[in-house]
């Protein structure tokens, strides 16, 4: 959490959930935040709790608190073969996958409205992802789970109206200790210096447009 200091970029990533004993968002968004420490911007880092009764409060809190000019979102999305720059959200959640607290949305929270474009950027961000030579695409659906959740909340947060926001999805880490289980993502695993390199630049992309 970042307090009452009014912020230029906020990054959030997730902590763990079923099936994901380390989350690499975590790791990833702190990258982040250390790679933007001297650009001159207020760089404001928050790991959600992958839960809709907590991760979804705790970011809308944060976007009260801080303010941010925008936002980059990172999940984890396990058996993706690219990284994906997410273009809507929709709001959606699926009864089937439980969070961390082994909890689904139900009822009127599962309802969905008009799927929410981006208000990044995200042509800038593939291309700086694939300058880097990282496999990346744009992706029509952030899911139906706390990923396309959070994303949701932060596009209709009425702080960030006109602001950009952006979700990016990213798969397993190579290896490296803690990070990736053995069984995952053999067929893609960005290295983990380019990758926040780039999402770096994206950050920063985003908190120029958004001042």
């Amino acid at each position: 959490m970042n307090g009452n200091r009014k912020l230029d970029l906020l990054v959030t990533g997730f902590g763990p959930f079923p099936g994901v004993r380390v989350n690499p968002t975590t790791r990833l968004a702190r990258l982040v935040e250390a790679r933007l420490r001297h650009s001159g911007l207020e760089i404001g880092t928050t790991i959600l709790e992958t839960s809709y009764a907590v991760g979804l409060r705790a970011l809308a809190r944060e976007i009260d608190a801080t303010c941010p000019k925008a936002i980059l979102l990172l999940g984890v999305a396990a058996r993706a073969r690219h990284v994906r720059v997410e273009l809507f959200a929709r709001g959606r959640s699926n009864p089937l996958h439980p969070d961390a607290t082994g909890r689904t949305q139900t009822g009127a929270q599962r309802g969905a409205g008009l799927p929410k474009r981006t208000t990044g950027r995200p042509q800038a961000a593939l291309a700086q992802l694939r300058r880097l030579g990282i496999k990346s695409r744009f992706s029509p659906s952030a899911g139906r789970y706390l990923c396309d959740a959070s994303y949701a909340s932060a596009l209709r947060h009425p702080a960030m109206a006109g602001r950009p926001v952006l979700f990016v999805h990213v798969p397993w880490l190579k290896p490296d200790a803690g990070v990736c289980p053995a069984a995952r993502g053999r067929t893609f695993r960005p290295g983990t210096e380019r990758l926040s390199q780039a999402l770096a630049a994206i950050g920063l992309g985003l908190a120029i447009a958004g001042r």
